[in-house]
């Protein structure tokens, strides 16, 4: 796969750093790093590897508390707003890509990762497809993309677990044209080498995810004809490490009904 580096540094958009955290995570192969931002163009937040804490932001902002994990919080009373009717995901990968052949391997995987989101986005019609551009902080440019796209990406925890593995998965630069390619695609992925997280994750999820996608519903954070949100009263580690889209697959959500739904549909796949 090739792109051009040209198109997507037209003119990029201009973003205001968050001033340096450092969390508790473990380790990720890929060095993607992660960053909800804010409709006026601020990180809401630091970078994060795990995705993990993108789901405790977003429980923050819709709840308006501050809950902490691992060094993370994000305070929705202090810190930029991360908006649920548009999806904005900065993206960088560390060591930052300092040469053309480490930006160029690293456009490629983001294109990639673009390519897995638009086809889920498409296949179950959730609006106008993410699109991919160039980001900046303060003139100085370290390598960053903004994923933008439909706001249900941002509406709930499993839905926002899974946007940003896609993207992730970019890192294995999968070429596909359809289902049955995307599915031998997957397999190869599954049996990489380097069996790191990403491929056990991704043996958990892939057959389950456009059930997940089909009944979304089911899982976001406002729920039809009730005011409170979704996972609102669940208890902040257990939120945290069991919110996602591997929990999901695995049926080990918190919430013992969503459990119960999707072992019937997961059944009838």
């Amino acid at each position: 796969m090739t792109t051009s580096r040209t198109k997507t540094e037209i003119d990029p958009v201009e973003f205001s750093l968050y001033p340096k955290r450092s969390y508790n995570e473990e380790y990720q192969r890929t060095g993607f790093h992660y960053a909800f931002m804010s409709p006026d163009n601020k990180m809401c937040h630091g970078w994060v590897k795990c995705r993990d804490f993108l789901q405790d932001a977003l429980r923050n902002q819709l709840t308006g508390r501050a809950d902490e994990i691992y060094s993370f919080k994000y305070d929705p009373e202090s810190d930029p707003e991360v908006a649920t009717e548009q999806t904005s995901i900065l993206v960088k990968r560390l060591p930052v890509p300092d040469t053309d052949e480490k930006k160029s391997e690293f456009d490629n995987m983001i294109m990639a990762g673009l390519k897995l989101v638009n086809y889920y986005e498409k296949a179950h019609k959730l609006g106008k497809a993410s699109q991919c551009v160039r980001a900046s902080h303060k003139g100085q440019d370290q390598y960053v993309y903004l994923f933008r796209g439909p706001g249900v990406w941002s509406q709930g925890p499993i839905m926002i677990s899974l946007y940003t593995f896609l993207i992730r998965l970019g890192y294995f630069l999968p070429e596909f044209k359809d289902e049955k390619s995307l599915m031998d695609v997957y397999d190869s992925i599954i049996n990489h080498e380097s069996q790191d997280n990403d491929c056990r994750y991704l043996k958990t999820i892939h057959k389950h995810i456009h059930t997940v996608l089909k009944y979304k519903k089911k899982h976001l954070f406002k729920q039809k004809g009730k005011e409170e949100i979704l996972f609102s009263d669940t208890p902040m580690n257990t939120f945290h490490h069991n919110s996602g889209i591997v929990s999901l697959s695995m049926l080990k959500n918190p919430e013992k009904k969503i459990n119960d739904e999707f072992k019937k549909l997961f059944e009838e796949e």
